[in-house]
């Protein structure tokens, strides 16, 4: 008499493929989730930490424009620069210190300074003649004006003989 090893039988093609079907879904999930995290260009931290001061900031979509708020407190306008290319606004600015005093010796210092650069994707066109930004109690306004879309999503394209 000889042993022949038990297998259990093969799944049926709808359980296989369901499994494998949820599992390639979830995997997709979790590279995206990890991609995301790691690629955000429009609200990431910065790529080094080397930056000792870095704004928050608050972006809001509302009908046809995005709000953005940053905290910028204690800078003026000269200390920030804003640029618009590619769909992208890039926020650069430097907190500079106070006159530093030779004769205090300091017990604790939280405030943060240094330069920061924050670079904020969007999804949708922005108009960028259309950017307003204003400076009012250390909080940046930043008003992005949506492009229109075109108002038929298709044109009938007529085919010659």
């Amino acid at each position: 008499m000889s042993l022949v090893p038990w297998k259990a039988s093969a799944p049926t093609p709808f359980f296989k493929s369901r499994v494998g079907d949820e599992l390639a879904s979830f995997q997709r999930e979790m590279n995206s989730l990890m991609n995301s995290f790691f690629t955000r260009g429009d609200l990431s931290l910065p790529n080094s930490f080397e930056a000792s001061y870095y704004p928050s900031i608050d972006l809001k979509e509302k009908d046809n424009k995005y709000l953005l708020d940053a905290d910028v407190p204690g800078m003026v306008e000269s200390d920030l620069e804003m640029n618009f290319h590619n769909n992208i606004l890039t926020i650069k600015g430097e907190k500079k210190s106070e006159k530093e005093t030779k004769d205090i010796d300091y017990v604790c210092v939280e405030r943060s300074m240094g330069s920061f650069r924050r670079d904020i994707a969007f999804d949708e066109e922005v108009d960028q003649d259309s950017i307003k930004a204003d400076l009012k109690d250390g909080v940046l306004h930043v008003e992005l004006q949506k492009k229109e879309k075109s108002k038929t999503a298709t044109k009938k394209i007529a085919i010659k003989h």
